[in-house]
């Protein structure tokens, strides 16, 4: 019985175990060679070019692939297999309501005796004995043969065969099921001959009254027969001698222990190339090259690389081509004509991310992943959003291709704290890669406060996300009424709902780059959606945000705050005419999207695209930003066009749209703003370009 349990069991479990100072080195064995020499060249794993059309059939494609069929058919055994078992437990059913009138409980054993008529030899199922009473048998042949179907009882032998009943219809393709289960049957019958034998006088008997009781009548295999199993086995297991062989029963233990550890045991460390050719499914890749052929009509290139520098690199537009390194593949497309196809390339890239699998190793024995105290700019925060911002040369394509999204950088602060190895670990392409890492590169960045271990300077890792984003608005988006935004009517029926700029896409990618998912949310595992409402101005602007349905924990808060700073939306339409309504603005809370907090990882950085320019421009070194008055400019109000608006919308206004700013001393300021002047005004006014 335990046999088959173990069989299940074992390869369940896993083992670990640590292969990795192997005796004989793998580097020596052929396939190892094989594998180091053809990575000498490039390994293209396929080749996609321009789509070509091939009609070969009209008829329509099989759904079903070999492995389903094999599947269907393993059902339907199964099925009959069922239905056998059933039919069987139908007969027991039938047999005893045939001879229940004259069944006889035996309080002596707890069983009942059922005649059977001679329909079906004796046997025993569970507590029932089905007795052939048409047999001539002497009271003591007839005694041993009850004493041999009560051991069955006893000993519970109905259950074993159920089990194995079971196990035989769920892996009838297996012969050792079926081999396992007939040595059942025959222990069974050997158990229970020993019993009888150890109780009966006259022990010559015993063996003359099996040879002289044939099969007849009905077989059912899930009963324990006296005469089903082999007759001459039994005659020989009788004349056995009794003394147990404990060599042979104390062999099972060790046994035992080999064929665990050679199914469970589980190498911990393997080699990095085995690792990653594993893990790449060609067949995946190139479904999807496939599929997004169907929109795209550009030439595709994929090849392995033995060892990569970036967890993901995206290369600019060049001569219509664009290269990427995703993990252990690379990816080369030709053929891009235009804009459109550059971004369709870039959303291609996008899905093929998924199939990336791929960690960093660094050689550093004395890099320190969990410092005592993180790494700082030597100055501030600041000196490295300036750096950036000043130095960073914002590609044209990009701010056409209206990117907005995320760099994610990773780089060594030495014991010097110097910047070393930047690599990326999320990329962009349209040359926002190549010129996060031209600047982190470049020696006239800031240097850090190096981590401290113990007191002591250590070399860290530090992550850092740039953020980029092109969203602006000029004066014809924020308007120029001098209607105040509380005076403007509300419509509730319109020609045109408002929506967000730039589409639902970069609404979602707004809310997933700037959400600060509360401590208190994550703590508490609370998450859902937060439903706001909102007046959408003629502007764009998002006014008078309320909760309707909350979730708490200091989601809600966030949620209005993601709303309120948005940029302006493209407003509602009446008559072709922006007009003001109210909305329902869904937010969702999610925490399987929320990474685990990284320690290595420091305050984003958040560069604006109105600072396009097509050269790199050249680097300057890093200054104080200016300071207006003692105030700081995140608290100052400000009011374009005479609306209040928010600093993060400022800082995103084309400085060409700029005709006048005037800055408002706190006296001026009280009489024209007496609920905003405590730490400044500031106006600005936009010209109509």
């Amino acid at each position: 019985m335990v046999t088959p349990v173990l069989a299940l069991l074992f390869p369940l479990l896993k083992i670990p175990v640590d292969f990795s100072k192997p005796s004989i080195s793998l580097q020596n064995l052929e396939f190892m060679q094989a594998i180091h020499a053809s990575e000498q060249q490039e390994d293209v794993a396929a080749t996609f070019g321009l789509p070509e059309v091939l009609v070969e059939s009209t008829k329509l494609p099989i759904l079903l692939e070999w492995g389903d069929y094999l599947l269907l058919a393993y059902l339907f055994i199964c099925t009959l297999l069922v239905i056998h078992l059933l039919w069987q437990l139908l007969q027991l059913r039938l047999l005893s309501e045939k001879g229940w009138y004259q069944t006889i409980y035996k309080l002596q054993g707890n069983y009942f005796l059922i005649p059977t008529f001679g329909m079906t030899p004796v046997f025993s199922f569970f507590d029932k004995i089905f007795w052939d009473d048409t047999q001539s048998l002497a009271p003591e042949e007839k005694e041993q043969i009850l004493n041999h179907e009560k051991e069955h009882i006893r000993q519970k032998h109905s259950w074993d065969m159920l089990f194995y009943q079971v196990l035989t219809i769920l892996f009838w393709f297996n012969p050792g099921i079926h081999l396992m289960r007939s040595a059942l049957i025959d222990t069974h019958e050997f158990s229970a001959d020993a019993k009888v034998l150890k109780n009966s006088m006259n022990k010559d008997l015993y063996p003359n009254l099996i040879v002289k009781i044939a099969f007849k009548g009905l077989d059912l295999p899930v009963g324990n027969h006296f005469i089903r199993s082999s007759t001459l086995k039994r005659i020989m297991m009788m004349k056995k001698s009794n003394r147990k062989n404990w060599v042979k029963l104390l062999m099972v233990i060790p046994l035992t222990g080999m064929l665990m550890a050679l199914v469970s045991m589980k190498t911990t460390d393997q080699s990095p190339l085995i690792n990653s050719l594993s893990s790449i499914n060609i067949k995946v890749i190139e479904n999807q090259i496939l599929q997004a052929r169907d929109t795209i009509q550009v030439g595709t290139r994929v090849f392995k690389i033995t060892n990569p520098k970036h967890y993901e690199y995206i290369s600019g537009l060049e001569n219509g081509k664009v290269s990427a390194q995703l993990g252990y593949l690379g990816y080369e497309f030709t053929d891009i004509d235009d804009h459109k196809e550059h971004k369709q390339v870039l959303e291609m890239i996008d899905v093929l991310k998924g199939n990336s699998h791929f960690a960093k190793n660094y050689s550093d024995p004395d890099l320190a992943i969990s410092p005592d105290q993180q790494p700082q700019p030597i100055s501030d925060q600041e000196s490295m959003v300036n750096f950036i911002s000043r130095n960073l040369s914002f590609p044209i394509i990009a701010r056409e291709l209206e990117a907005d999204g995320t760099v994610l950088v990773e780089f060594i602060v030495d014991r010097e704290g110097n910047i070393k190895s930047p690599i990326l670990k999320e990329s962009m392409g349209m040359g926002l890669d190549d010129e996060v890492l031209r600047l982190f590169n470049s020696k006239d960045i800031p240097k850090w406060k190096p981590a401290l271990k113990d007191g002591s300077p250590i070399s860290t890792l530090v992550e850092l996300p740039v953020v980029f984003e092109t969203r602006t608005f000029s004066a014809s988006q924020l308007g120029t009424s001098s209607i105040p935004p509380s005076r403007e009517p509300v419509i509730t029926e319109v020609d045109e709902i408002p929506y967000p700029n730039g589409g639902a896409k970069r609404w979602h990618n707004y809310i997933s780059s700037n959400m600060e998912y509360p401590m208190a949310a994550i703590n508490n595992k609370v998450e859902g959606t937060v439903y706001l409402s909102c007046i959408i101005g003629s502007t764009g602007i998002a006014r008078e945000v309320k909760v309707i349905s909350g979730i708490g924990a200091g989601a809600d808060e966030e949620a209005v705050r993601l709303l309120e700073q948005s940029l302006p939306w493209t407003p509602a339409k009446v008559n072709g005419k922006a007009v003001s309504t109210q909305i329902k603005v869904p937010i969702k809370f999610d925490l399987a999207k929320v990474s685990p907090p990284n320690p290595n990882r420091i305050k984003k950085i958040t560069v604006m695209g109105y600072s396009a320019k097509e050269e790199p421009a050249k680097l300057l070194k890093p200054k104080a930003a200016p300071a207006i008055g003692q105030n700081d400019l995140s608290k100052v109000t400000y009011y374009v066009n005479g609306r209040k608006t928010d600093l993060r919308d400022v800082q995103k206004i084309v400085p060409t749209t700029i005709e006048s700013i005037t800055v408002l001393n706190k006296i001026s300021a009280k009489a024209k703003y007496p609920n905003a002047y405590k730490d400044g005004v500031i106006e600005i006014a936009l010209n109509d370009q």
